[in-house]
């Protein structure tokens, strides 16, 4: 288990390049990262590998039938894996990057491991520099809360590495997460918002 402190550049958070490659080469090898969100720490894999989205879930305790999301670079990637409704290219335009995970219907690109038995996938972009560059770096990667199936959520690497410990291969602190609760969850595949989940967004505002 290794840590990796993220330093503050310019006002925002950043890691050294051989600390980008430290965490691609972890993802490559198909470990986990705990890494930081706009809303809480994530729990990270190479989405396409089903064994480790399968460690994911033993990790979390998480149950089988609960898919967890894919963390994109930007949202003009989002096309690539998801059908995008016209509801839903309003909303992605209005608020990602941010605090929000949107469930579409999958395409066929979309990694088989994270979509549902409905055919749906969860999408991400978080408006956080660091998850911003690993994705860039690596490519999509899951993104799910760090912590244990019901657990505290974790705002900050320690209380994500309370919870999952030796279990995550790479943890990378940078600090309180700017929201400190979870992302709200959009279901956009018809012509109206159905909230799943209320989070860091409030179902006002979206």
């Amino acid at each position: 288990m290794r840590t990796i402190a993220g330093r503050m550049k310019g006002g925002h958070w950043a890691l050294a390049r051989e600390e980008y490659e430290a965490v691609c080469q972890a993802l490559d090898a198909g470990h986990l990262i705990v890494y930081p969100t706009d809303t809480l720490y994530g729990l990270g894999c190479d989405p396409f590998e089903a064994p480790a989205v399968e460690r994911v879930f033993e990790v979390k305790r998480r149950p089988a039938d609960q898919p967890i999301a894919l963390a994109l670079t930007s949202r003009n990637q989002i096309p690539r894996y998801a059908h995008v409704t016209p509801l839903a290219q309003r909303i992605i335009a209005k608020h990602l990057p941010g605090p929000v995970t949107i469930l579409l219907r999958a395409t066929s690109q979309a990694p088989p491991p994270l979509v549902s038995s409905t055919g749906l996938i969860g999408v991400r972009v978080s408006d956080h520099p660091v998850a911003i560059a690993i994705t860039k770096a690596f490519g999509p990667i899951t993104t799910t809360s760090a912590n244990l199936h019901g657990g505290p959520s974790p705002a900050t690497c320690d209380a994500a590495r309370d919870q999952l410990g030796e279990a995550v291969d790479l943890y990378i602190d940078c600090g309180p997460t700017r929201h400190g609760k979870e992302s709200t969850i959009v279901d956009l595949t018809g012509d109206s918002i159905n909230v799943i989940r209320e989070g860091a967004l409030r179902r006002g505002d979206l």
